[in-house]
């Protein structure tokens, strides 16, 4: 039997009544930041919603990938009754109380940068997927409008480089001295923060009283406990979950959000002070005038920026203050979220020394001109393990393939990785020092491949001008040539590229 697409075959109507209900929820918890919405699992188990979780998890990359079932978003559709027939039957089971989620299947993939060390993977079946989606698109709003604006990890429309600029912005001095240097930066120290085995230890009874603060339906929360609950099957033996949340779920990015988002609660005098409704000032800039008014009292002031279970917190004040904070926080965690501060990976520097953050390295550095800078620079580190890779590339076991195999593969690291740090301080002169490496690389590799051609002709034939850069000359083959990292527009970042979700604009409001 084949399913009879319906002329909405792009679920736009679905979309818009999701849109609605999203901006509903958003617009009420902004409104009533200290509430609980109690009735929120009949849009969970709407129809509308589970096509619309449907249709993301059918064009997710993971859509190929089973679950412990062998299912995939291919096999149900192409099933008897297809798409149709199996949203009916998994709402039915939501409806009725019968559904429960299955073990997710374990896998261990390597961590990027650490040769030999390896990170759990819970992959759950296509069916737990839809319904953690349809949890997801009803939940989220309602916590993004809480969550504060120095978090910045699995948010939507947020993203590493704007968590860069945050602390760029946050830690450059702004007072200039008497000779016109910016002197006296407002941040001399740094907790640079590492949590031992964060996404496995989180504890479920304090993650889910922190949900229930916000979301007061108990079906919602109930469920919620069951993929908490629900295990992970690795080589046909079942491990149950006392703690954490599983990585790899749809669902679990937001739940450790609103987890981890205790780090910065702590310091909430600094960040978001209450808002006074006869004042016209939002929390943050009463937090920032609470920062300077502390700073001149000569208090200490500890300022955090996160993202994901990254996180820094800034310290004006001695070492002394930082030290302390240090264990207070260890100790805070603890009691939040059944947490455990690593305390050898936990350090605290100085910030002319610099600090690795997001791949990055964020420091103060004085300049004779102008007084002190902050500069979000390339490690050294970071551009060495960038030539390793490209070198065990190009290494003579892959002689075999074509040099346009060979571009296929290598242009997409080099656009990822100019895309990346494109924004960073001397980024240009890098870039350019890495283009001549790769094209070094190319040349001893074509040389090796072919021993017996002479030198002119491997570049008369393999060498010629750039289609996309006329005047430059690259290795190409057929239709890939090399990608020139150099030809990157180079700039800094800003903050208001960041796009807000489209259930935070208001009704009225241009794109709303």
């Amino acid at each position: 039997m084949t399913e009879e697409l319906s002329v909405d075959s792009d679920n736009q109507a679905d979309r818009a009544w999701l849109l609605g209900v999203q901006r509903k929820l958003y617009q009420w918890s902004k409104e009533t930041p200290e509430g609980a919405y109690g009735d929120v699992w009949n849009w969970v188990t709407d129809p509308r919603n589970l096509r619309c979780a449907w249709h993301t998890i059918a064009h997710n990359k993971g859509r190929r990938t089973p679950g412990i079932d062998g299912l995939t978003v291919a096999k149900i559709a192409a099933g008897d009754g297809g798409v149709s027939l199996f949203l009916d039957g998994l709402r039915e089971a939501l409806r009725n109380s019968s559904y429960r989620p299955s073990p997710a299947r374990r896998k261990w993939i390597p961590k990027p940068g650490r040769p030999g060390k390896f990170r759990p993977l819970g992959i759950p079946t296509v069916a737990d997927r839809v319904v953690q989606c349809a949890v997801k698109n009803i939940l989220e709003p309602i916590f993004e409008a809480r969550f504060w604006q120095v978090s910045y990890g699995f948010r939507p429309g947020r993203g590493c480089h704007g968590a860069l600029e945050h602390i760029r912005r946050t830690i450059r001095p702004s007072r200039r001295g008497a000779d016109g240097m910016l002197r006296d930066p407002p941040y001399q120290w740094v907790i640079e923060g590492d949590i031992e085995g964060c996404f496995d230890n989180i504890g479920h009874h304090h993650l889910m009283d922190r949900v229930r603060k916000s979301c007061a339906d108990r079906k919602v929360n109930r469920l919620i406990v069951r993929f908490l609950k629900a295990g992970v099957l690795e080589d046909f033996i079942y491990s149950p979950t006392a703690t954490g949340t599983p990585q790899g779920g749809v669902l679990s990015p937001l739940l450790a959000n609103i987890a981890l988002s205790a780090i910065e609660e702590r310091y909430w005098q600094w960040v978001r002070h209450p808002h006074d409704p006869k004042l016209r000032t939002d929390g943050a800039r009463r937090g920032e005038a609470r920062r300077t008014r502390d700073r001149r009292a000569g208090r200490p002031v500890f300022y955090p920026v996160r993202y994901a279970d990254d996180f820094l917190i800034f310290v004006s004040g001695a070492y002394g203050d930082a030290f302390a904070e240090r264990q207070a926080l260890a100790e805070w965690l603890r009691e939040e979220m059944g947490l455990t501060l690593s305390e050898q990976k936990t350090r605290i520097t100085r910030l002319t020394e610099g600090v690795r953050f997001l791949g990055c390295r964020v420091r103060l550095k004085w300049d004779d001109r102008f007084g002190y800078g902050c500069r979000v620079e390339i490690p050294k580190e970071v551009v060495n393990d960038f030539r390793r890779r490209i070198k065990k590339m190009l290494r003579r076991q892959t002689q075999v393939r074509s040099l346009e195999s060979m571009l296929r593969e290598i242009n997409p690291i080099l656009r990822g990785w100019a895309g990346y740090f494109r924004y960073c301080i001397g980024a240009k002169r890098i870039l350019s020092a890495l283009d001549w490496y790769v094209d070094y690389r190319l040349w001893l590799w074509l040389r090796s491949k072919h021993k017996r051609v002479p030198k002119r002709k491997l570049t008369a034939i393999w060498r010629r001008t750039s289609r996309v850069h006329p005047g430059t000359r690259v290795w190409a083959e057929g239709s890939a040539e090399q990608h020139r990292m150099a030809y990157v527009q180079v700039q800094r970042f800003e903050l208001k590229w960041m796009k807000a979700p489209d259930f935070a604009k208001a009704f009225g409001e241009p794109d709303a």
